[in-house]
């Protein structure tokens, strides 16, 4: 069934995938990826993809928690982005890729942030969300 709750949630857990593209096994060939910054990175980005999963769940089961697991998911994933940057721009990833992954996940966070944190659009969310 097509509803703005199932479409949400849909999109909140592929939001929360997309943080394995910064995960070090998605490199070229030629990049190191044995430095901490990308432990780091792995790290970060497999809590992140844990917090959307269990946010995701959340929002289907209606518990009034989800909110605060999606934000909290959105501030560790803002935080994955750093040592990505420091781990790609050192370790030869291309500056496309890196500059798009980073710019990708920052506007990602953001619309979280956005969403949750506004009033008026949060009133929005947790009415189609909470509601019938």
């Amino acid at each position: 069934m097509f509803t703005i709750r199932n479409l949400g949630a849909v999109a909140l857990f592929l939001a929360g995938t997309t943080w394995l593209w910064l995960a070090p096994g998605t490199t070229g060939r030629s990049v190191s990826t044995s430095a901490t910054p990308w432990a780091v990175t792995r790290v970060a980005s497999l809590l992140t993809l844990a917090g959307f999963t269990i946010a995701t769940w959340g929002l289907f089961s209606r518990s009034s928690w989800w909110e605060a697991v999606a934000l909290a998911a959105a501030a560790v994933g803002l935080v994955a982005v750093i040592p990505y940057a420091v781990a790609a721009s050192r370790d030869g990833e291309p500056v496309g890729a890196t500059a798009w992954n980073m710019l990708t996940h920052v506007m990602m966070v953001a619309g979280v942030f956005v969403l949750l944190l506004v009033p008026q659009l949060e009133g929005w969310v947790d009415h189609h969300v909470m509601g019938g």
